[in-house]
């Protein structure tokens, strides 16, 4: 068991490494169009900043009912939840740029377009896990009031 607090902190420190900052360099302005275009991983770092946000607002809930988390379940939502926003966020961390053969760099970014699908898996499995244990200590703590 843990302190509700642990978790809430834990995911704000997430929140505010997901939030997608727009610089120059990932802003592109169409010539004649009096828009910036957002490149598609903005959207999708917004979704997973908004989900991340209602993450907290449900460990913040749950502050509120129960005094302590399941230490556990929130260590495995946590570990599920990361490799996301690593492969998201920061997606050339480290891959070997130092590759001298220019094919095995392509190779190298080839494998990590494959794997993020598999870290989106992870993070939906993840909240998924969260939603049923939020659900069964609201549910059981209204049943027993």
């Amino acid at each position: 068991m843990t302190r509700p607090t642990i978790p809430i902190l834990a995911f704000l420190v997430l929140l505010l490494l997901a939030i997608p900052y727009p610089f120059d360099a990932t802003t592109s302005v169409e010539p004649g169009w009096r828009t910036i275009i957002y490149p598609l991983y903005f959207i999708w770092l917004l979704a997973f900043a908004i989900s991340l946000l209602f993450i907290i607002i449900g460990y913040w809930l749950l502050s509120k009912r129960v005094d302590k988390i399941n230490c556990t379940l929130f260590i495995f939502h946590f570990v599920l939840t990361v490799p996301t926003l690593k492969f998201m966020k920061f997606p050339s961390i480290f891959l070997n740029f130092g590759l001298l053969n220019q094919e095995d760099l392509f190779s190298n970014i080839a494998c990590r377009i494959e794997i993020i699908p598999y870290a989106v898996k992870l993070f939906v499995v993840g909240q998924l896990l969260f939603g049923i244990y939020f659900i069964r200590v609201i549910n059981s703590k209204t049943k027993s009031t």
